[in-house]
């Protein structure tokens, strides 16, 4: 691979992703910076567009489906770099253990820092079972802590996605369409939400960090709770929503509790209603942001957003 010997080298995993893609894309826009892409063979067209930009690629995968020769394609993919970056998706074959292989070659290949694939809420607040993905999330943090050796591990918490297809889709807090928002609880608790875009942005900063930066970067483009995002989209909107109670926090427990008995396996079946449950009880909320860390980094809010979506 033709690297110069002044260049910082970014090793990126999951950047055939949306996040990942953005990743991509904020550190291609550094300066003296080289990328590099793990990606599956049969993948390796969906980033044609970063590859024609200068990234370098290694083609190899992370879980259940890694080849034999995984090996000395991660060993590949971590020489020399100075942070390796995952914003892999996936099952525990994935989170834990892929990831796991990931930071012990990061860590033989003497990278200085990891980051995990969590851009999430506050996951080490969260009681076991509340979220399943983020439970995987927690063991592999206890592995790493195990087997990082001289590597830092930065997790990047950046609190809910601030997206229309989260939002509006996968989630079903508003529906645009009906005018209507949807509520378990009092919707009181206060949550963080950060657009892909900013998340991808603070992502790159930190793998660009010379200095270290501690085992969480909490990072949000605003914090406000249910009855605030309302406010802010009929702001930004000029539509005004009608609030449908759903139940309660304990009604929304028994739906989910409902849900994991019919069909255990479907994970990601009652995996929405799970995040949502962690937003509207507030047991995840960020620690202190530190924003202002990258100060040239200016996050976009729920009204910005909104307003830029013309809904």
């Amino acid at each position: 691979m033709d690297t110069k010997i002044d260049q910082k080298i970014i090793a990126l995993a999951g950047g055939t992703g949306r996040l990942g893609s953005l990743i991509a894309e904020a550190v291609l826009a550094q300066p003296d910076t080289q990328l590099r892409l793990l990606v599956r063979p049969a993948s390796r067209s969906k980033i044609a567009h970063l590859e024609a930009k200068g990234a370098q690629v290694v083609e190899g995968e992370l879980g259940a489906n890694a080849a034999e020769s995984a090996a000395g394609a991660l060993a590949a993919f971590t020489a020399g770099a100075t942070t390796v970056v995952s914003a892999v998706q996936g099952g525990p074959d994935v989170i834990i253990d892929g990831q796991t292989a990931l930071l012990r070659a990061a860590r033989d290949a003497g990278v200085r820092r990891f980051i995990p694939s969590d851009y999430t809420l506050d996951l080490f607040k969260l009681p076991p079972g509340q979220i399943l993905p983020s439970d995987w999330r927690r063991q592999f943090a206890e592995t790493a802590d195990a087997e990082r050796g001289e590597a830092e591990v930065v997790s990047v918490l950046s609190g809910g996605f601030l997206d229309r297809g989260v939002l509006f889709d996968w989630l079903r807090l508003i529906d645009p369409d009906t005018q209507t928002a949807y509520l378990w609880g009092d919707g009181e608790a206060t949550v963080e939400y950060t657009t892909y875009a900013d998340t991808a942005r603070y992502t790159a900063a930190a793998a660009l960090d010379d200095t270290p930066i501690g085992r969480v970067l909490p990072v949000a483009g605003d914090r406000l709770d249910f009855h605030g995002l309302v406010a802010a989209f009929e702001k930004a909107s000029g539509k005004r929503l009608r609030v449908e109670q759903l139940g309660s926090l304990t009604d929304l427990d028994d739906r989910i509790a409902e849900l994991m008995a019919r069909d255990p396996q479907n994970v990601f079946g009652y995996f929405p209603l799970m995040y949502n449950r962690g937003l509207l009880k507030g047991e995840a909320t960020l620690p202190p942001l530190r924003n202002d860390r990258y100060p040239w980094i200016q996050p976009t809010t729920v009204e910005q957003y909104f307003g830029a979506e013309k809904l």
